[in-house]
């Protein structure tokens, strides 16, 4: 019997220690962990970090990567495809478990993409998909060409259906300026009345917005131009100038709601805006790259994540959240 007693004391002891390793395992497999080697490590490659848009983008990667306790590195492409090929590369070499990119250039990006591929790592498209040739699980952002469908319909609907518009165009090659191109003309196309009568980049810049909008102001008096599209949310200075110079017969259509664009809603001298939220979309991209380095690939939504995009006018105001704004 006494040599039972040993037994009898081993036995709790065991089970202990094995549940404690089952409690390791099931915390080393949850989210948001990295294992023995720390927090899981998101690499995130944004091409400019200083567009106003990125701000509430950036601050939804922050928040969900501190409510799912992994670590995001993010660095800035300053609009260079080559700077932004040579960050991924850097973080494919550090074993990040995961990478997320929201590039200029969709297709000058795959070269760098097919590296992290070849490394194993999980690559996800942001605001901007990543070009053929290279795999990456899913894209998280609007789709661009439906966007600019929605920026020409916003154009039509404040105007006429034969309407003369123009159209204030972001940094010329890069994919978001192509695409949304793309379905701005593709929706004219499909309204034979509508006509565009002139395109000139702005660069996603405000001062350069403004300058483009006087330009096409002087050039076109009341009753030759009925609208001006503007890409992204630069077209708010020019909107604001027009008010200002009693043009209020040309009627502005924006891309993206800042704070500047939300205000003209309300005052009535900017018609529409195509409204996506940078924030959520920011914190889905970290969520689906935790999912995807922790071997969930199957609950990542794919080939595409489409964001939400909609034409908002001054009767939406009220629906647009606050954390969207930049």
């Amino acid at each position: 019997m006494s040599a039972s007693h040993p037994r009898r004391g081993v036995r709790p002891v065991v089970i202990a220690v094995v549940g404690l390793l089952v409690s390791a395992v099931i915390a080393a497999c949850g989210q948001g962990t990295g294992g023995a080697d720390g927090p899981q490590r998101i690499g995130v490659m944004l091409f400019n970090t200083d567009l106003p848009a990125y701000a509430p983008l950036t601050a939804g990667i922050n928040a969900a990567a501190e409510e799912l306790g992994v670590e995001v590195d993010i660095q800035n492409g300053q609009l260079d495809p080559a700077r932004q090929a040579q960050l991924v590369q850097q973080f494919v070499t550090q074993r990040v478990d995961a990478i997320v990119i929201s590039a200029s250039d969709a297709n000058a990006i795959v070269p760098a993409v097919r590296q992290a591929n070849a490394a194993g790592i999980p690559v996800l498209g942001l605001t901007n998909d990543i070009g053929e040739g290279a795999e990456r699980l899913t894209y998280v952002g609007s789709d661009n060409v439906a966007f600019g469908e929605i920026l020409a319909q916003g154009a039509l609907q404040a105007t006429k259906p034969d309407a003369k518009v123009a159209v204030i165009l972001g940094a010329l090659g890069t994919t978001s300026e192509r695409q949304r191109t793309e379905g701005i003309e593709k929706f004219v196309a499909a309204n034979p009345g509508m006509q565009i009568i002139a395109k000139q980049t702005a660069n996603w810049d405000n001062a350069q917005a403004l300058k483009v909008g006087q330009d096409l102001l002087a050039k076109y008096p009341p009753g030759t131009l009925d609208a001006i599209i503007c890409e992204g949310p630069e077209g708010a200075a020019a909107a604001k100038y027009a008010a200002s110079a009693g043009r209020t017969d040309v009627k502005f259509v924006v891309g993206d709601t800042s704070q500047d664009v939300l205000a003209q809603l309300n005052a009535g001298t900017i018609a529409g805006t195509a409204f996506q939220n940078f924030f959520d979309q920011g914190g889905t991209a970290i969520r689906y790259a935790v999912d995807a380095a922790s071997g969930r690939e199957a609950q990542v939504p794919q080939p595409n994540a489409y964001a939400p995009i909609e034409l908002y006018t001054a009767a939406d105001v009220a629906k647009i959240p606050d954390n969207s704004l930049f």
